[in-house]
């Protein structure tokens, strides 16, 4: 146990003043208050800092500071996988010193993010994943005693905030079909795209030219999601859609819209939005849709959890099961193990 303690004297002045040697450092300290009642209070909060926060509440290292440590030691962390979230933590948080975040602290950011984002719990536990190797980090390298996130709790099962559409076989075959006549230079060949990979929309549009391999059949997807690149095998048939696309044009990017830069994403919601005007379905469906229906489908033709997982870049197999296992199960004909 660390010997410490801080001194209060009473100045010529009528004021008083605390004094202690910082144990981290050994420099002195000294701080005058106007009552001895303040004096007090902030000896008690000094010794108790000590006592739950260790030396580093002595430290003036700040969050932004140790964040960007971590990052250059550990550059394939999560931490950066939800960047609206990370950019918010960050201005919340990163002129902190390390020693002054808590749970309080941690718990009413995520209060405000839940709120701002309409974010489900679901979604809340994921981020909360996100920085929990973070917090990790600032324990094993004494910048703290106790990982915050560890208190806090988020259910891993909640109801989508946005229903969940899954397009069948032939649902998918007709969406497809109606983008071929309605637009089969743009959204035809990036739909087909999506649809037979089952990678996020953003994934699809940062394709640059060179990450489609028609040598080796493999689409090399380098801006993801959770920040690791992962490759998918093309089909035959996805391999002349994307050779035809990529002839017909000398751009860098495999999508791109008329002024040759990557297509983007309002672009794209136009684009699906007068598709839909043309073509109505009874679902509504969007683009993370054909991500959902290639689950679904993927499992229904007998593909394996870890297989989907890993085509679809989760970064555990239980996100995997969360989202899709109960997809799997109504699949099956005849659950009950009796046959009374």
């Amino acid at each position: 146990m660390i010997s410490f303690d801080v001194k209060i004297y009473r100045k010529s002045d009528g004021n008083f003043q605390t004094k202690y040697l910082d144990p981290k450092t050994g420099k002195r300290k000294r701080k005058q208050f106007q009552t001895l009642k303040e004096a007090k209070l902030y000896k008690s909060e000094v010794e108790i800092g000590l006592q739950t926060k260790g030396l580093s509440a002595f430290s003036d290292l700040r969050i932004s500071q140790v964040m960007k440590s971590y990052i250059e030691l550990f550059p394939n962390s999560t931490v950066r996988s939800r960047k609206n979230q990370f950019s918010s933590f960050i201005e919340a948080f990163g002129s902190h010193r390390v020693s002054e975040l808590n749970e309080n602290d941690l718990r009413a950011w995520f209060e405000s993010i839940k709120r701002l984002g309409d974010l489900s719990e679901l979604t809340l536990n994921q981020i909360r994943s996100q920085f929990f190797g973070f917090f990790e980090f600032l324990g094993n390298e004494n910048h703290i005693r106790l990982n915050p996130l560890k208190k806090i709790r988020f259910k891993r099962y909640d109801n989508p905030k946005r229903p969940r559409v899954v397009l069948s076989v032939e649902e998918v075959r007709e969406v497809l079909e109606n983008a071929k006549t309605f637009d089969d230079k743009t959204l035809y060949p990036y739909l087909y795209t999506l649809a037979n990979t089952g990678a996020r929309r953003s994934e699809i549009l940062k394709l640059e030219r060179e990450d489609v391999d028609f040598s080796t059949g493999l689409i090399h997807l380098k801006h993801t999601k959770n920040g690791r690149p992962r490759f998918i095998k093309m089909s035959p048939r996805l391999k002349e859609v994307l050779k035809t696309k990529l002839d017909s044009h000398e751009y860098l990017w495999v999508f791109e819209n008329e002024f040759g830069k990557a297509l983007h994403k309002a672009e794209l919601s136009r684009l699906t939005h007068k598709f839909n005007a043309f073509f109505p379905m009874d679902k509504k469906w969007t683009c993370h849709s054909l991500r959902h229906s290639f689950a679904y489908n993927f499992l229904k033709a007998g593909g394996e959890m870890y297989q989907l997982q890993a085509i679809l870049g989760h970064q555990g197999i239980q996100v995997t099961v969360d989202l899709y296992g109960q997809l799997k199960s109504q699949d099956i004909e005849n659950p009950s193990p009796y046959n009374f």
